[in-house]
């Protein structure tokens, strides 16, 4: 189903229950300039991204916002146009002096916590290049920024896909194994370390649907043959080459 507030094409990592709650943060904001607006709200919906794992990369304090490209690549460079889009430049220039109530261009201390929250940037950086100091990332080293649209890996070249995944919870279990069924459907095999093994049909891509599983209801139980303790238990599953025969 697609999204309502963040309209990204193909794959995404929203669904619609997380899809309000980044409506209401827009909402909240109560930008005084549309152009800083849909930026902002551009910013917001990076979350969605398949790839936001690696915009919001891993730091001693979690990004409240996406590594923003800040390339410096002259505009008469040979390298690729993606390279050349200076997104955190563009941000200053149309947000600097907005009113942005709840902005998630705070500064932060150890674990997260607000040091300042402020209504207009140049209340805490007093220039472009402080702020993308802040913010900013540099494109230029094949690093994955945001630019203001879906990341898209560049056909023309042979770059590495970014690390980033989208994951989907789909229990409170344990589960250490998923192994796709050998038949070719879209059917898999979940185990975890006591000894289990589940069935589960994973659902068409923008269905809607959940990953159900039933863990009273197990397809194989091998928890007596399982010895599972702390470093201990079933650690993964491999099929017989003539399962769809013999299995």
């Amino acid at each position: 189903m697609p999204l309502s507030f963040c309209q990204y094409k193909g794959s995404v990592c929203c669904n619609s229950t997380e899809d309000l709650p980044l409506r209401n943060q827009f909402k909240s904001m109560n930008v005084s300039d549309s152009g800083c607006a849909s930026l902002l709200k551009s910013i917001l919906c990076s979350r969605c991204d398949q790839f936001s794992a690696e915009l919001y990369r891993i730091e001693p304090v979690p990004r409240a916002v996406p590594v923003l490209s800040n390339s410096s690549v002259a505009t008469n460079s040979s390298q690729s146009q993606d390279a050349k889009i200076d997104f955190c430049s563009k941000v200053w220039d149309k947000c600097h002096n907005s009113s942005i109530t709840s902005s998630s261009f705070t500064l932060q201390a150890e674990g997260g916590i607000v040091i300042n929250s402020t209504s207009k940037l140049t209340d805490l950086w007093h220039s472009k290049g402080a702020f993308c100091d802040e913010f900013g990332g540099d494109s230029d080293d094949g690093a994955t920024c945001f630019d203001g649209g879906q990341v898209m890996l560049n056909s023309s070249e042979s770059p590495s896909p970014p690390s980033g995944i989208c994951l989907e919870k789909i229990g409170k279990g344990s589960y250490l194994n998923m192994v796709a069924h050998p038949d070719g459907s879209n059917r898999v095999f979940l185990s975890n370390r006591a000894g289990k093994f589940w069935l589960a049909t994973v659902p068409e891509e923008g269905s809607g649907e959940i990953l159900g599983i039933d863990e009273s209801n197990p397809f194989l139980d091998l928890t007596d043959e399982v010895h599972s303790d702390a470093e201990l238990g079933l650690m993964g599953m491999a099929f017989h080459p003539n399962f769809q025969k013999n299995g």
